[in-house]
């Protein structure tokens, strides 16, 4: 995993291949609207998620893809664990891109203008709180791997 502020995620460009056009697109926006999806080149795309966090459960992580979420307003707390620690929750949806898993999970806060990459080996829990619930808007990128 990777954790940055967003101002700085094209300094790993040679690890994400697609980011320049992804850092581009998303400083273009002018408006953010809740689950409002942007194609991109390659098969890359990003997402707005305009959302209340809730408390820890089950993380997800993707064979396909890697995500780069950056916190635009607000903040959150995502859970952290190397996948090969964890244990899958039912079967992995290859349409989707999508596992659930359970493991032991460190806790990191994101604050507003950070960022953080999370690769196929990453198991990741996004948008959580450990006290009280907050709203934050957030970008998605999903960069093929």
């Amino acid at each position: 995993m990777i954790i940055c502020p967003w101002k700085d995620i094209k300094k790993y460009a040679p690890l994400l291949p697609g980011i320049e056009e992804a850092f581009d697109a998303v400083n273009a926006l002018t408006e953010y609207e809740n689950k409002k999806n942007y194609p991109l080149s390659d098969g890359n795309r990003f997402f707005l998620a305009v959302q209340s966090t809730k408390a820890p459960d089950v993380a997800e992580a993707h064979r396909k893809y890697l995500d780069i979420q950056y916190i635009v307003k607000g903040k959150e707390v995502v859970g952290w664990a190397d996948l090969a620690d964890c244990k899958i929750v039912g079967e992995f949806n290859e349409e989707k891109d999508i596992g659930k898993y359970e493991g032991d999970f460190e806790y990191i806060t994101i604050n507003e203008g950070v960022c953080y990459v999370a690769f196929p080996e990453d198991a990741h829990m996004p948008g959580r709180h450990l006290d009280v619930p907050n709203d934050f808007v957030k970008v998605v990128v999903k960069l093929k791997v």
